[in-house]
């Protein structure tokens, strides 16, 4: 009666699988029929087919008639129990069945002795159908992968034992292929990261010539406007060499021909080398930018062959060393670009720096002019009293003199600019700290910024942390700093907005933190990452028309940076904040402090 269902059951389920051959099959053992419809359900929902069996000695003949994918198998049953009936799945059957143990048993010698039967995973009741469903999948998928490797290995094997010369012919292509990989590897290693094209193609060569047992192999470029390819790099195991030799492109108008629209190709010289051998000659274009700036030639004995292993080499190797030739000439571009760049901002600043010192004795000359006619006129008011206001040569002499000092100050203004900052770039003996108290010093920096602000209905503040140690700095150059930050807001900050000048400590990190933030103006990111260079001025942002040279944030950045501190700027929602950081005793970075 058994055997009448088995073959009920084999009729069934040959027929579902020959309809749908990628239906896998699965062996549901439990003696309890509950769980095997549960079981059944489950997996059926999800495409397989479905086997039962009660009891492990029905699971051992339903496996020999079917031979399912995946056994899900209890622990405990009667006649025969799981543990049993997979160790003699596994004894019987070579071909690595797929058990499951689905039971009630939880305890860790349950555990151990399934998986040492031969199962490979364990679910315990009651069941997750979602993680039994993965779990089931994931078991079909390997078991699949399993089964293919094994049929492919059976036939491998009966193909071997076939054809024994065939697959020694074909172990020793492998092994060719796989040196040949190896060589383009060592090549591509060696010359991807290179920048130097001498080692790239010269690696090139000598590698080719070792990998494919060539008489020569050589890489030559060409000059379009001679027609001419000179044999720059070579590897020869030949006593005559051909390097720095060149060839006449016209003279072999065919061949070239063939090369310069990328296409490989071989041909045998007419005249025979000094040797009185006959040879082969085989030549792969290098392309650069889609057009053939050179080629590599391979030399070899005349019944010599390429085959397509050796010929994808070389066509890789050529391909390799134009990516490599690119990088490599582009980076020489950079560099050459970088050093006329550098040599550029050095005339630059040596202009800069010469013009400022032979200025700076003229312009103190007019100063000098300026402060003696400023005197003569108050002399001469002194004498005649202030009638002579109502005199308009002299209110006209007063205007200009007065535009040529403000005009003589901005000019004396910019070449201290720019000798300090050419000081700071030298670099020269640092300057002796000394303690500053800023409770002290801070509110006489501050005072003049007071009135330019309330005469510009500006409300400027300033918060300075309680118990503020003093900082050990250069008073000069936090001068400097401080006026320069504290001129910027004045200068672009509208009417009605405020300024605030914040002062902390953090002694965590033993850092002083100077931020000065001003409302109603905002820099964009743009203009944000070039404020600090040298003459860059924010665009429309100087409300009160007081010009400027655009040097005084990077004097800024400068003198903090020699104090071995740093400057950010931040900027949105119409509030624009600088914070400088100076380390509690500043030390100097080879810079001269102002």
């Amino acid at each position: 009666m058994q055997n009448t269902a088995l073959r009920t059951m084999s009729s069934s389920v040959n027929s579902n699988l020959s309809q749908n051959p990628k239906t896998s099959l699965v062996l549901v053992v439990d003696d309890d029929r509950g769980m095997r419809i549960l079981l059944r359900q489950i997996m059926e929902r999800e495409g397989y087919q479905v086997i039962e069996a009660e009891n492990g000695r029905q699971a051992l003949e339903a496996y020999q008639h079917f031979q399912p994918e995946v056994v899900l198998l209890d622990g405990l049953m009667p006649v025969m129990d799981g543990f049993t009936c997979c160790q003699q799945i596994h004894a019987l059957y070579s071909n690595q069945p797929a058990i499951m143990m689905v039971t009630n048993l939880d305890d860790p010698e349950s555990v151990d002795r399934a998986f040492a039967a031969g199962a490979i995973d364990y679910v315990t009741k009651p069941i997750h159908p979602t993680i039994l469903r993965q779990k089931v999948l994931r078991i079909t998928q390997q078991s699949q992968l399993v089964r293919q490797l094994q049929q492919t290995n059976a036939a491998l094997e009966q193909h071997t034992k076939i054809c024994s010369i065939a697959s020694e012919d074909r172990a020793t292509q492998i092994q060719r292929a796989l040196a040949l990989e190896a060589t383009l590897k060592r090549i591509t290693d060696r010359v991807r990261d290179s920048l130097d094209e001498t080692q790239i193609m010269q690696t090139a060569v000598d590698e080719l010539a070792s990998a494919l047992n060539t008489i020569r192999c050589n890489a030559g470029f060409y000059d379009y406007e001679k027609h001419v390819s000179s044999v720059r790099y070579e590897h020869t195991t030949n006593s005559i060499s051909y390097q720095n030799h060149v060839f006449q492109m016209d003279i072999c108008a065919e061949i070239y021909q063939q090369v310069l629209q990328g296409v490989s190709t071989q041909f045998c010289p007419l005249v025979v080398s000094s040797s009185k051998r006959q040879t082969a000659i085989f030549v792969f274009p290098i392309k650069y930018e889609k057009q053939p700036i050179g080629d590599i030639r391979l030399t070899c004995k005349a019944q010599r062959t390429l085959d397509d292993l050796e010929t994808r080499l070389v066509k890789q190797v050529a391909n390799q060393c134009a990516i490599a030739i690119r990088q490599a000439r582009l980076h020489q571009a950079a560099q050459a670009q970088v050093k006329e760049l550098e040599r550029l901002n050095q005339l630059k600043d040596d202009f800069l720096s010469t013009v400022s010192h032979e200025l700076r004795s003229p312009m103190a000359n007019i100063q000098i002019a300026v402060q003696l006619l400023d005197n003569l006129a108050s002399q001469v008011k002194e004498q005649y009293g202030d009638t002579v206001l109502q005199n308009p040569n002299y209110a006209k002499g007063l205007t200009y003199l007065q535009i040529i000092k403000a005009e003589c100050d901005q000019e004396i203004n910019l070449i201290n600019d720019l000798l300090d900052l050419q000081r700071l770039e030298v670099g020269d003996q640092p300057v002796d700290l000394v303690p500053i108290d800023l409770k002290e010093w801070l509110p006489h920096l501050i005072q003049p910024f007071l009135e330019r602000a309330q005469q510009r209905q500006q409300n400027l503040q300033f918060h300075l942390a309680p118990d503020l140690s003093p900082i050990d700095s250069h008073p000069n150059s936090l001068n400097r700093i401080l006026s320069e930050l504290l001129h910027n807001a004045c200068k672009y900050t509208p009417p009605g907005e405020e300024i605030t000048l914040s002062v902390n400590f953090h002694p965590s990190f033993n850092i002083f933190q100077f931020s000065v933030t001003n409302t109603g103006v905002e820099i964009s990111l743009e203009e944000q990452d070039r404020i600090f260079d040298k003459f860059y001025r924010v665009s429309n942002g100087d409300r009160w028309k007081q010009g400027g040279t655009g040097l005084g944030l990077a004097l800024v950045k400068r003198i903090v940076e020699s104090l071995n501190g740093s400057i950010q700027v931040t900027s949105y929602d119409l509030q624009t904040c600088f914070t400088v950081q100076l380390p509690f005793r500043a030390t100097y970075s080879n810079s001269t402090a102002l």
